[in-house]
């Protein structure tokens, strides 16, 4: 009886490591991972899936030299508790994940997570950008939180970055040619070499930075050039945290970004969250991020569907906390992407913005 219990023991353990080593691979294989894990863990899943079918072969192993000869054991096995009760309910530790990795279907997480974990309308965070001549960096109380508490009212943190009016017309990206206005008044022309110091002197001022933010600054002053602003899926959260630290620069220049439509109880009919889930390294960590929409036509969009907007940036009020938000001008619906999440950029973040 000794025998036939360690052999059914070994048995077990063999058939579910080598379920979740095959679940693992059927996941690899249908391109079905990423609806759990970020691509960048992808490998490191990989290879576990090939150490437990290792680990499931050397149970089977055991399973069969138990069974065929009782002599051949060293005698030092852990017995297995002799309790029913005891054996199932630590075997179904492991088999009731695989049995609900197997049985429901793999699903894009959308608004009913956002219900959750409630909606970030702020990228920035906790970070803020050091106001001009100041050169420090400033630091949000964590105890106050950014975006949502579980089941709470969409809240953020309010953007205080100081910058010089972006309404004037003297400097690139809001005139496509620049007026040659110094500073001080000057309407002289000014050699290319003098015009060009002078708009870096601009740029620096527009875009105060410290060691923390200065990645951001950059790609806030390169994002301020540009006619239209793209949010790529490629460096989501790090654009939109270069437009939020600095976001008095960017009011009334055109954006384009593709989301997911997200309503609260208590918006407007003219209101809707265009959003994403950003993934550190798991599901389970997915956050929601997105931005404030107003448009005519946002009560004829469900909630949930995939929409790609192209608007004018500005700053709207939401529960006493000013905020980015986007004019609509145009809103396409799209299907929903093969990738549906957002993830870090590990990369320099030059390379998020094309110099042309």
């Amino acid at each position: 009886m000794g025998e036939r219990r360690l052999t059914f023991h070994y048995g077990l353990r063999a058939l579910i490591l080598a379920g979740f080593s095959f679940f693992i691979a059927y996941l690899a294989k249908s391109d079905r991972l990423m609806y759990y894990i970020a691509p960048r863990m992808e490998n490191y899943v990989k290879y576990a899936a090939i150490g437990l079918f290792v680990v499931a072969v050397g149970q089977v192993y055991l399973a069969l030299r138990s069974h065929a000869d009782k002599a051949a054991m060293c005698g030092c096995e852990h017995e297995p508790p002799r309790s029913i009760w005891r054996n199932g309910l630590m075997y179904l530790l492991f088999v009731f994940p695989l049995l609900l990795g197997v049985a429901l279907p793999d699903t894009l997480m959308g608004s009913a997570v956002v219900e959750i974990k409630g909606m970030n309308l702020t990228a920035a965070g906790a970070v803020k950008p050091p106001k001009p001549g100041n050169g420090k960096f400033a630091v949000e109380n964590p105890s106050d939180g950014i975006g949502v508490s579980q089941g709470g009212p969409l809240s953020v943190t309010e953007n205080t970055a100081t910058s010089p009016d972006p309404s004037r017309p003297e400097f690139p990206g809001n005139d496509p040619e620049p007026s040659g206005v110094r500073p001080g008044g000057e309407t002289e022309a000014m050699p290319p070499g003098d015009q060009g110091e002078w708009m870096e002197e601009e740029l620096n001022e527009r875009f105060p930075s410290d060691p923390f933010t200065e990645e951001f600054a950059r790609l806030g002053m390169k994002l301020y050039q540009k006619k239209v602003i793209t949010i790529t899926e490629e460096g989501f959260m790090e654009l939109l945290t270069a437009i939020d630290l600095y976001m008095d620069n960017f009011v009334g220049k055109s954006m384009e970004i593709s989301g997911f439509v997200y309503r609260e109880p208590d918006m407007t009919k003219n209101q809707f969250v265009v959003s994403r889930l950003a993934m550190q390294c798991c599901s389970a960590d997915a956050a929601p991020y997105g931005i404030l929409v107003e448009s005519d036509q946002a009560s004829k969009l469900a909630q949930d569907t995939w929409v790609k907007i192209t608007g004018t940036i500005g700053k709207s009020l939401y529960n006493d906390n000013e905020i980015m938000k986007l004019d609509a001008v145009r809103i396409e619906t799209i299907p929903a992407p093969e990738t549906p999440y957002v993830y870090p950029f590990f990369d320099d973040f030059d390379k998020l913005v094309d110099d042309e």
